[in-house]
């Protein structure tokens, strides 16, 4: 007897793959539309701190003035390869981090839809990505603050940036989740090796 497609189980394998491919190939349009902009656009948006913008509250009305703690975009008309590199280094950092751990995360959701997923190749390759969060992340972080802090000075004399905090525990908490994952694939794995030895 059939089952009728409407009470057959989800793969959630597959939908998981499936949506991390998506990601990746949007991933992959946003970042060859960012290459191009920075190819041919002849002017940059450059987000500043608004006590750098001299006169920024004259053109508002009298009694509103601009957040001394906000910011402000500017725009830099024919910017040169140093403004260019440091724009570029305020998002390509994170934007590697994501893609390396989605590329990772692919390979293993596919290995585990074909294969055993209780193998040391999917623990070896969680720890990674574990690690790839622990480490890149914080550090894809720092080096955006300091293109940021040069851009900043660049642009209007004066060095700005800050790091959140909740960025980078954001990464440690998926990093150590990837990491107990593979610690619990990993204890699987051992325990199914006993099993086989008594059997």
């Amino acid at each position: 007897m059939r089952i009728p497609e409407r009470l057959r189980r989800p793969d959630w394998l597959a939908e998981t793959q499936s949506t991390v491919v998506f990601v990746l190939v949007v991933l992959a349009v946003v970042g060859a539309a960012g290459i191009a902009m920075f190819a041919v656009g002849e002017n940059l948006v450059v987000e500043v701190p608004a006590s750098a913008v001299a006169g920024a509250s004259d053109a508002l009305r009298p009694g509103v003035t601009v957040d001394a703690e906000g910011t402000l975009d500017v725009v830099v008309a024919r910017p040169d390869r140093a403004e260019l590199a440091a724009a570029a280094l305020t998002s390509l950092p994170t934007y590697l981090v994501v893609v390396t751990m989605l590329t990772v995360l692919y390979a293993v959701v596919r290995r585990a839809r074909r294969e055993d997923p209780f193998l040391a190749v999917t623990v070896n390759r969680l720890r990674l990505l574990g690690l790839v969060a622990l480490v890149g992340g914080p550090l894809a972080a720092i080096v955006e603050m300091v293109a940021t802090l040069d851009l900043t000075r660049r642009v209007t004399g004066n060095a700005s940036a800050t790091l959140e905090p909740a960025a980078i525990g954001l990464w440690m908490l998926a990093g150590f989740g990837f990491l107990a994952v593979a610690e619990i694939v990993n204890r699987g794995r051992a325990l199914r090796a006993e099993l086989d030895t008594v059997i």
